[in-house]
């Protein structure tokens, strides 16, 4: 009986574990599971999206920021402490991608408790001068000494504190003076990033001023980068936000600039401008737009300039890396105002609408153009003379700019903009109709006869953009 009684038992219990863990292992079906993950997928309205995030943006005043990172329940040892210096530096994912180092930064002295350097107070006091998350940090006296030649015991160094000194760490009470700086992405701090134009579209008179990046960029076709490094905004008389005093509500590079007029003491934000880092083909002194294109209809399946079609049909006239796009209709009006909707719109490929995208199934007649290094686009620069120094009886026609160069010394620039062929008869590569090996102002030109399909090139001259004093040569 007692066997009896423990056989039931014990199946039983194995009845209930099995029932407990067959839940997890049903599938639903595909509109139950849709169903079940609906609410992590609803979207908010842009106001309430904002505030969901608002919390993390709190900014606690520096007192208790310096509180937080002065915990003196956990202090570093000696041999932590050299390690934060800056002869250890972690770097990031981030600062990888082809790093750089800021300007040095000094925002304090050791007058008070010590010197504190804080990446918090640093990012306020210098607003868009450093990444959201550097890949390391380098700290020396404003002496040009380093933080490990100084020999001082530092209490923090890192790039999520930023770096702090106390003064009753020193044996003689008294820390040195220290300047940091941060190792970021090239679009801080590289030699072909710029700062663009100032942007203002809004002003303070509904719930703030919002100057929105996605709006921005509608209202100002092609002249913010697609991933700006950094952004820095200020007063329209000049003041930074951070000397404003006014609480952000944000500024980054995803969002833009917001300042909501609920959240100031007088319930009015001042009226703001922004402007962004990108590379220097958007705003350098050398960038320049080119021509209007415009080489398809909405007659067929839409308005398709390609990049790609764009470059055959105008050999020369469009730079291999264009830094931005800009396109309107034949009468002038901004893809915003047309108010279609465009398929695509990058550097990457071109510019396209489709028909069918369309309300009424007609897209209107799009023309583009595009930013370029100014040897495109007609700033003082011309086309040098035609050379031809190869034939393709070998393997080929090898117009070499190396080569080129060497017998006609002097009569090529350094760095020419753009690099034209064509035909000994005069039609353009495209026109001719082969496969070209290469066509670029580093290389030259190549055209190998084993890629033909009758395994024999015709005979080609290049040409290249230059400035006007190359071309009288």
């Amino acid at each position: 009986m007692m066997i009896k009684l423990l056989s039931v038992v014990l199946f039983a219990g194995l009845f209930f574990a099995l029932q407990a863990t067959d839940e997890p292992n049903t599938t639903l079906p595909e509109d139950q599971a849709l169903e079940a993950t609906d609410e992590a997928n609803t979207t908010l309205p842009e106001d309430e999206a904002l505030e969901v995030t608002d919390e993390p943006n709190t900014t606690l005043p520096e007192d208790e920021a310096l509180e937080a990172t002065d915990d003196p329940d956990f202090p570093l040892t000696e041999d932590d402490a050299l390690k934060a210096t800056d002869q250890y530096n972690t770097t990031t994912p981030e600062a990888q991608a082809r790093p750089c180092w800021t300007n040095w930064f000094d925002r304090d002295n050791p007058s008070g408790q010590g010197d504190y350097e804080l990446l918090s107070s640093l990012r306020r006091q210098y607003p868009g001068q450093i990444c959201p998350k550097p890949g390391a940090i380098q700290a020396q006296t404003l002496t040009g000494i380093s933080a490990a030649a100084a020999g001082e015991k530092i209490y923090r160094s890192d790039t999520t504190t930023g770096f702090i000194c106390r003064n009753r760490d020193q044996p003689d009470k008294r820390c040195k003076d220290y300047r940091v700086r941060f190792s970021c992405p090239s679009s801080y701090c590289g030699p072909n990033v710029c700062w663009t134009n100032w942007f203002d579209r809004d002003n303070p008179s509904g719930t703030g001023d919002w100057e929105l990046l996605s709006s921005l960029r509608r209202q100002y076709p092609g002249q913010i980068c697609p991933k700006p490094g950094a952004i820095q905004a200020q007063t329209l008389t000049g003041i930074s936000a951070a000397a404003a005093g006014e609480k952000i509500y944000r500024s980054d590079t995803t969002t833009g600039f917001i300042c909501r007029n609920r959240d100031q003491p007088d319930k009015r934000c001042k009226d703001y401008r922004v402007r962004f880092t990108c590379p220097s083909a958007y705003c350098g002194p050398n960038v320049c737009w080119t021509k209007w294109f415009d080489r398809d209809n909405p007659s067929g399946t839409g308005d398709w300039e390609l990049l790609s079609s764009l470059r055959r049909q105008y050999p020369g006239q469009i730079c291999p890396n264009p830094g931005a796009i800009e396109a309107q209709t034949l009468t002038g009006i901004s893809v915003a105002a047309a108010g279609e909707k465009i398929y695509r719109n990058d550097i990457s490929n071109g510019f396209i609408c489709r028909n069918r995208d369309q309300r009424d199934k007609r897209c209107q007649d799009y023309r583009v153009r595009f930013t370029c290094p100014s040897a495109y686009c007609g700033v003082k620069v011309c086309w040098t003379k035609w050379f031809d120094r190869d034939n393709p009886s070998g393997s080929g026609d090898w117009e070499l700019l190396s080569s080129l160069r060497k017998e006609n010394p002097g009569k090529i620039c350094p760095n020419p903009g753009a690099i034209e062929a064509q035909t000994l008869t005069g039609f353009s590569a495209a026109a001719a109709g082969e496969r070209i090996y290469r066509s670029d102002t580093t290389t030259g030109f190549i055209c190998r006869n084993r890629d033909q399909r009758d395994k024999r090139c015709q005979d080609y001259r290049v040409r290249f953009s230059c400035p006007s004093s190359f071309c009288s040569k």
